[in-house]
């Protein structure tokens, strides 16, 4: 089995020069957690999600690498997260998205154990499944954990319902 066998098709995706509010009010209407990020050739930039609002919410010196870990010292009310996210709103997402560079990425044709792997590692909740045509690296799916475990749950109902002939 295969990732375009499982892949999410139907992506959701936002131009790198919309704002972070446009990318926050898409994610909100549409129930998802990540963007994925494409220019005007369609060509895959990155993502932009869930992981990096909580980077923009954050002081920066809780978001480095073993930085502080007692936020104790930060407001506990709305007014602070909104004051900061008013902030960065008008910006472009481009300017706080996960660069395909930093992204654990494949193909249709990555088989099921390797992208479990890729899962496992990757530090966000999908990997991009792009197809690389010349320069251009084309962004045609999107595979997480959820969709191996919807796969896998529905050959295990029907060789169940096999079984039980």
């Amino acid at each position: 089995m295969t990732v375009q066998s499982i892949m999410t098709r139907n992506l959701r995706k936002i131009h790198p020069d919309k704002t972070v509010k446009d990318g926050l009010k898409m994610m909100h209407e549409r129930h998802v957690r990540t963007l994925a990020v494409v220019n005007e050739d369609d060509q895959f930039v990155g993502l932009f999600g869930l992981r990096q609002l909580v980077d923009l919410l954050l002081p920066k010196a809780a978001q480095i690498e073993f930085g502080l870990t007692n936020l104790s010292f930060m407001p506990d009310d709305m007014g602070e997260f909104y004051h900061r996210l008013q902030s960065v709103g008008q910006k472009p997402v481009s300017q706080f998205l996960e660069s395909k560079d930093d992204l654990l990425l494949c193909s249709p044709e990555t088989p099921l154990p390797e992208v479990l792997e890729l899962l496992h590692r990757s530090i966000n909740t999908s990997v991009p499944v792009l197809v690389v045509d010349g320069e251009k690296n084309k962004l045609v799916g999107m595979v997480s954990a959820w969709d191996v475990l919807e796969k896998l749950v529905m050959n295990v109902y029907s060789d169940a319902g096999n079984d039980a002939r």
